[in-house]
């Protein structure tokens, strides 16, 4: 195995990879050399970054599955394609969640809908749950995983939306409890949480209305101000902590959350 290349003959499942941050991960697992298995909810999303995936050297038979991480099958497909075509999943990187489904009423829990609330965690914690659980008896037999959950820097403060924020807080002891059950099985599982990220679903408009009305141009400079390093980061930034947890210099790291968010409210 090439230092260059630390995961050349693995196999990593992205769920959430068709855009953003989850894109830029599967990315980086592409150019050290994994072979990847891909999911999303949009067939044009995912085909675009097979394409640069296998343009960076991913591994041979990399491929896409669409799935709708909200249907428990849907989020057990992307494992169960990798078992069936490599009979083995070394690197899992659950990134399906966001605030998609979030209204304005979600953060007021005195109007906040049941099923809006429930949808959130369902989206941002329990299809983690989903997934995993579908990879870890492989990993186990193998006596070795490196599962790493997308977190958010909503992951360990209150405010804004409720769902998203409980969930996001689950991730973590969802983590927790996995790293502690399953480190004597040669796996970990840690978090990487980030902070405000150039990505498509920044919606300026809403963050702006969401504060007090602020336009969209103020609203992302408020954003800019919530991290000591007054940026919002590119998603490519979370690559390089997401290589260190998946690689073999990361085997004595578990059940953390490792920010990568330029200081978020420190």
């Amino acid at each position: 195995m090439s230092d260059q290349r630390p995961l050349e003959g693995q196999v990593a499942v992205v769920t959430g990879a068709g855009r953003g941050i989850g894109r830029a991960l599967a990315l980086r697992l592409a150019g050290d050399g994994a072979s990847l298995v891909l999911s999303s909810r949009t067939p044009a999303d995912l085909e675009e970054v097979l394409a640069e995936a296998n343009a960076r050297g991913a591994g041979t038979g990399s491929r896409v599955v669409v799935a709708d991480a909200l249907d428990r099958a849907g989020a057990k497909a992307p494992v169960e394609e990798a078992l069936a075509a490599f009979d083995r999943v070394d690197v899992l990187v659950g990134n399906v969640g966001g605030r998609a489904l979030a209204k304005e009423a979600d953060g007021d829990p005195y109007t906040c809908p049941d099923d809006l609330f429930e949808s959130l965690i369902a989206l941002n914690l329990t299809s983690q749950w989903w997934t995993v659980r579908a990879a870890l008896p492989s990993m186990r037999s193998r006596r070795y995983g490196r599962i790493v959950l997308t977190g958010s820097g909503s992951a360990h403060r209150g405010g804004g939306s409720a769902g998203y924020v409980a969930a996001k807080h689950g991730v973590i002891g969802l983590a927790r409890s996995l790293a502690l059950a399953t480190g004597a099985d040669g796996i970990t599982v840690n978090v990487l949480s980030p902070g405000w990220t150039l990505t498509s679903h920044n919606d300026w408009t809403a963050v702006g209305r969401r504060n007090g009305g602020m336009g969209p141009d103020e609203a992302r400079r408020w954003a800019e101000s919530e991290n000591a390093q007054r940026r919002i980061l590119e998603p490519d930034e979370l690559g390089g902590m997401l290589r260190l947890l998946v690689s073999p210099d990361g085997a004595g790291i578990t059940g953390q959350e490792i920010c990568v968010d330029g200081g978020y409210r420190l």
